[in-house]
């Protein structure tokens, strides 16, 4: 139609100028339109370009902001062997937090017994429901904001876990040895995971390829927790 128009315009034009043969009209026509048809396509092409441009930078901006928020917020890095996608057992389903486990000791915020139960359930659920980003943020600020409970251990083992799905195995490892760790040095009030954490240790190095490293892990398994369920898959490797 625009076409049509600005044809119609210059015909006009040209008309009043004085006489043209409709020889000369069509040629010129035929120059504006295929002007006109230049200048259509390079705006496409350059309006084309803009929106990949704006596209790729908002996923530069979001990319960026989630690297900095996994920098600020879980600051556990470590130099370790190159990441293979593997999948390792899973840890025990947890069953309903007894009421005699929350009254051993309080919370490190006073009263807040019930508030860090909640926000662990909470978290956990995110888990069942595959949810794993924000399952993630939710252990994590659960660790920030609740160090010292009888459930901190749990939020360690299932972060470790969550990392794991996503395909982090770095990040994985690094949650599970500061679990041990902060085990070892009398860090955590309860430490009931830590033999969930240590087996899964285990595992992921056996899948990496260092046995060693994998037998060393089952052996303070069984050294350190004889009683456990994971003792006896100690056992079962070690071949006792």
């Amino acid at each position: 139609m625009r076409k049509k128009l600005l044809l119609v315009a210059a015909f006009n034009f040209l008309a009043s100028c004085g006489g043209i043969t409709k020889e000369e009209f069509d040629k010129k026509s035929a120059m504006l339109e295929s002007r006109i048809a230049q200048l259509e396509e390079r705006q496409r092409l350059l309006e084309e370009r803009n929106i990949k441009t704006e596209g790729r930078v908002d996923n530069l901006s979001e990319t960026l902001a989630g690297i900095r928020l996994d920098m600020e917020r879980l600051k556990l890095d470590r130099s370790q062997p190159q990441e293979i996608s593997i999948k390792l057992p899973e840890p025990k389903k947890e069953v309903p937090i007894a009421q005699r486990d929350l009254q051993t000791t309080p919370s490190s915020a006073p009263g807040s017994t019930e508030d860090f139960q909640k926000e662990y359930e909470e978290a956990l659920n995110l888990y069942n429901l595959k949810q794993l980003h924000q399952a993630k943020d939710k252990f994590i600020d659960f660790i920030k904001k609740h160090p010292k409970t009888p459930l901190t251990d749990n939020a360690y083992l299932w972060l470790g876990v969550i990392y794991r799905d996503l395909g982090e195995l770095n990040k994985a490892e690094a949650v599970w040895l500061t679990l041990v760790e902060r085990c070892q040095r009398k860090e955590m009030i309860d430490c009931n995971k830590a033999p969930s954490a240590l087996l899964q240790l285990a595992r992921l190095y056996e899948q990496r390829g260092d046995v060693q490293k994998a037998k060393e892990f089952y052996e303070t398994i069984l050294r350190a927790y004889p009683s456990s369920e994971e003792a006896n898959t100690a056992k079962t490797k070690l071949g006792r």
